[in-house]
């Protein structure tokens, strides 16, 4: 079984634990999160991210592997 950077039951995730995930810079998911690819929410000066919108990005992404994950 796979060792997820977050706890099963997070119904959203920070920017740190979705650039483990998807194996990308943090910088990377702030790009796309201003790009507009990634919804997100933002808490303070933190972002969260649902775990839903990255099932749509991982499916999208052509990776039904960690859509499958999350």
């Amino acid at each position: 079984m796979t060792d997820l950077p977050f706890p099963t039951h997070a119904s959203y995730l920070s920017v740190k634990e979705v650039a483990e995930l998807f194996r990308v810079c943090p910088k990377t998911e702030r790009r796309w999160i201003s790009a507009g690819v990634l919804p997100a929410t933002r808490l303070g000066r933190d972002w969260r991210i649902s775990r839903n919108d990255l099932r749509a990005l991982a499916a999208g992404r052509s990776n039904p592997g960690l859509a499958h994950v999350l």
